[in-house]
């Protein structure tokens, strides 16, 4: 079949070809304070928004050619490439979950001489721990410790060490109401709960089976579905057939699955044994690396100071994904994002238009469209980690992110008070406009691309016209967009950036010691979940009895407590969750975390990532006392530290 993107070519290459902008657009300026084409504006969104490019997810075709247009109005902007080797383009690598490599995937049992094969006989599950294991096995019923309900299949049995075989599930109750072993399970079916409380007990891995007298439950490997491999447990942990199973405890003289599961739930006493054989397993799972790119292109200024405005927006979206918030949709839908945030993109097309159509202003203007900014602000945490500018000439940052939904002519602006002259300049541009807008003095709201910035000090403003219902949803979509209302908000940031570049020194930076937001609004700034102030509710659709565990999937809701931190995304490949600032007056400041510390261990709970991070919290109570265990590099050399938190 033909490649179906090149019937697109000419609209990429022809779509950034701007007319005379009409006198009297609607929703507009006088010509000296808006030279903004609503029409135009939206010609933008209705390219990037397009089912042609997918949704634009890091990786995929459709953002290449989203980043190839961006590039093209650049250049018809008169702005010169300010990416690598002269060019538009700040190439990186963004790692998304893992893949299953086959030829590296491998379970051996010891004198079991079949080959087992991933995909038919095993799986891994798509939040294994990724690396390899060997021990003795074990049988450990269900894998579940749970004391209000004097189950319990550690009791009396050692797992330290050990590959323990489970059953899937738990224990069927009587009463099909039954908070635990009803028809609606506990948490302590969950993956989750079995790999936690089998890490705690000092075990190996987990091997999960499908009990084979489980009414409804067809047997089935659980799916590695690479859009559900973000999150990473504790422990590997594979799904296996009852052929494997059956195998495994026959051969360490236990009899069959079926008796041991029909006096496990008859008795509900353990049954815990070894089985006197040991296991390889090569989970065969890698990290997922996709390419992908910032594009930058520079105005520069008159030429008596080498300094720049950044102007930035980012142009990628969550691609074809499942929906947020309908577990029980399981379909793949283009998210086009034209508000989240082909809105913000445009903006800086238009805005690099209209000033290079101006006279030279004292700074230079630097464009920069990121990408990746959906899983986590990686592009413009790659992009102050290796500056094509250098960061001291760079005197404030304008982010534009969500502003296509203009509402009563207000809207919030984040970060007037990191620079001490922004509130004299953007009180005189919105007097001009007749735009009223709202200034938080606490909090700046990091969930954007501008927190990058505003980490090395530099003053940010960042532009938002707030959350709706088609929020990270399909319906995200071009004709929603208040195309007049973003043009009369580019006429209000045309004049602050007027003014900001036209300077002689500042805008002079200052930090906001007193936050608002802090990680209770960042985890769902996760790939697929980024949610500037609302989120779904947690998903507890009960599919576990059509075989999958919904609520393993679900994402990480908010704990009671606040431990006091905002967390850095791309910081580190290695487990755990890296510090990206430390809130002042929080109960982290006062344990004595710092910026840069690898989280790894919150009470008994070890914490792979920002689910294991949320997990660890969840069921904490505000006055809890517990210890910290973080990882701290010191001259070169990374350490173990442990702190002692009093939960908030």
């Amino acid at each position: 079949m033909k490649n179906p993107w090149l019937r697109f070519v000419p609209f990429v290459l022809l779509g950034c070809w701007i007319g005379a902008v009409p006198a009297g657009v609607p929703g507009s300026q006088p010509a000296d304070h808006a030279p903004f084409s609503p029409d135009e504006y939206l010609e933008h969104i209705k390219y990037l928004a397009s089912d042609a490019l997918e949704g634009r997810l890091p990786g995929t075709e459709g953002i290449e050619l989203a980043a190839e247009y961006i590039a093209k109005c650049f250049a018809d902007a008169g702005l010169k490439p300010a990416g690598d080797d002269d060019t538009y383009f700040q190439q990186f690598e963004v790692e998304r979950g893992k893949k299953l490599v086959e030829a590296a995937a491998a379970l051996t049992a010891e004198g079991i001489d079949e080959r087992w094969r991933v995909r038919r006989d095993w799986i891994p599950l798509p939040f294994t721990a990724p690396h390899d294991v060997e021990g003795p096995l074990a049988f450990a019923g269900y894998g579940i410790q749970a004391d209000a309900y004097e189950y319990d299949d550690y009791a009396d049995f050692d797992a330290t060490g050990k590959i323990l075989l489970v059953f899937r599930y738990e224990p069927p109750a009587d009463d099909p109401d039954a908070d635990f072993g009803g028809r609606i399970l506990s948490r302590h079916a969950l993956f989750s709960r079995k790999v936690q409380v089998a890490d705690r007990h000092g075990a190996k891995a987990l091997l999960v089976v499908d009990p084979p007298r489980r009414e409804g439950a067809e047997e089935g490997l659980y799916p590695f579905d690479e859009d559900l491999t973000e999150q990473t447990f504790e422990l590997p942990v594979v799904h296996v057939t009852r052929a494997v199973a059956e195998a495994l405890v026959q051969r360490g003289g236990l009899g069959d699955l079926a008796s041991l599961q029909e006096r496990l739930d008859r008795e509900r006493k353990p049954l815990s044994a070894d089985l006197n054989l040991r296991v390889e397993l090569k989970p065969g799972v890698r990290p997922r690396k996709l390419p992908t790119r910032n594009v930058l292109g520079l105005l520069p200024g008159r030429g008596d100071t080498d300094e720049v405005i950044v102007l930035g927006a980012h142009y990628d979206h969550l691609g074809r994904a499942r929906s947020q918030f309908n577990a029980k949709d399981k379909r793949l839908h283009i998210h086009r994002g034209a508000d989240d945030n082909a809105s913000g993109t445009a903006a800086l097309l238009e805005l690099a238009r209209a000033f290079n159509a101006e006279p030279k202003l004292r700074r230079g203007l630097l464009f920069i469209a990121f990408s990746a900014e959906e899983m986590g602000l990686i592009g413009s945490a790659h992009f102050v980690a290796h500056p094509t500018v250098a960061l001291p000439r760079i005197k404030a940052m304008m982010n534009f992110d969500m502003i296509g939904r203009l509402r009563d002519d207000k809207f919030t602006i984040y970060g007037l008070p990191t620079g001490r002259e922004f509130g004299e300049i953007v009180d005189r541009a919105a007097a001009a406009t007749g735009l009223k807008y709202r200034a938080p003095q606490a909090g700046l709201f990091e969930c954007s691309d501008h927190a990058s910035f505003y980490e090395h000090d530099i003053p940010v403003l960042f532009a938002f016209t707030g959350i709706h219902k088609q929020y990270h949803t399909p319906e995200d979509d071009w004709p929603l967009i208040d195309a007049p209302g973003a043009a009369t908000i580019l006429a209000m940031f045309r004049q602050i950036v007027r003014d900001l570049a036209n300077l002689e020194t500042g805008p002079a930076f200052e930090r906001i010691t007193e936050q608002e937001e802090s990680e209770e609004d960042v985890p769902v700034k996760q790939p697929g979940l980024k949610a500037k102030e609302q989120g779904a509710e947690d998903v507890e659709a009960h599919e576990e009895e059509a075989g999958r565990d919904a609520r393993d999937l679900r994402r990480p809701s908010r704990p009671a407590v606040r431990l006091g931190i905002v967390p850095d995304y791309g910081a580190s490949d290695e487990p755990g969750l890296v510090v990206g600032s430390v809130i002042e007056g929080g109960v982290a400041k006062a344990a004595g975390l710092l910026a840069g510390d690898r989280i790894v261990k919150i009470g008994e709970q070890r914490v792979m990532d920002i689910y294991g991070y949320m997990n660890a919290l969840r069921d904490r109570q505000p006055g809890d006392a517990l210890e910290v265990v973080v990882v701290r590099k010191t001259e070169g050399e990374a350490k173990e530290v442990t702190l002692k938190v009093t939960l908030k």
